[in-house]
């Protein structure tokens, strides 16, 4: 009698693969970033996850059924993606079977991005890191992104970057800054420019910094409205008692 598992990674054989992650988590950076990057690198669907412990469901993209928990590949570089909130549990089986597979092909690099709540806004954000060894955090810093040395990294970021340091591997986890109530485009660009000097890839960042300029005007626009109604409330109210 065979026990199914948690979870099963399913994906053809790829050769000393580079691995980006990207789970939905603060500000959905990882997971605007991994979709960014599976579009303008013209990657295709090449693998997903099975679980009996995943919701009963299909994500329907550009007219066609796809799986919630997806990879997507180019030559030898992989993006994972999820479109759900994954349960911890099952984050943990995911992690094992992910970088057992990865171990088995003679995995260059693993990369999750995520994003790091700071509450407030600044004019630099800022984009922080972490890698499984010294040399690798010395990279990091080389690649423009500051050094995490306190913390905690929840979700599929940190179990990916645990697992991988048992087993000896290069894994690095990218958290851009971002006020973190909010998708945030322009902390998914800023973690892409560190990721593209990391791993060597070339894509503009462009059209995120165009999506980033827009959603931020709407939020300008919905402050002033909301100053201006209570401007107009505080008159009335001084006009009442006066």
């Amino acid at each position: 009698m065979t026990v199914e598992k948690p979870a099963r990674i399913v994906l053809p054989e790829i050769k000393n693969p580079v691995l980006i992650e990207g789970y939905p988590g603060i500000g959905l950076v990882g997971h605007i970033a991994g979709n960014f990057l599976a579009k303008e690198l013209n990657m295709t669907l090449i693998g997903y996850v099975e679980s009996p412990f995943l919701p009963p469901m299909s994500t329907v993209l550009e007219g066609e059924p796809n799986p919630p928990l997806r990879f997507y590949g180019k030559d030898n570089l992989i993006v994972a993606v999820a479109d759900i909130y994954v349960p911890p549990t099952l984050v943990n089986e995911i992690a094992k079977e992910l970088v057992g597979y990865l171990k088995g092909m003679g995995v260059r690099k693993i990369v999750s991005m995520g994003g790091i709540g700071i509450g407030f806004f600044k004019e630099k954000m800022d984009v922080w890191g972490v890698g499984t060894r010294d040399e690798f955090n010395r990279k990091l810093q080389e690649a423009g992104a500051k050094l995490l040395q306190y913390g905690s990294i929840m979700g599929m970021s940190g179990k990916l970057l645990w697992e991988a340091k048992k087993e000896g591997l290069e894994a690095y986890a990218l958290l851009g800054e971002t006020f973190g109530d909010r998708p945030d485009p322009r902390a998914a660009a800023n973690v892409i420019e560190v990721l593209k000097r990391l791993i060597g890839i070339e894509v503009s960042t462009e059209p995120l910094l165009k999506e980033a300029e827009m959603i931020e005007e709407q939020l300008r626009r919905m402050h002033e409205q909301m100053e201006k109604a209570r401007k107009k409330a505080q008159q009335q109210y001084e006009t009442l008692y006066l």
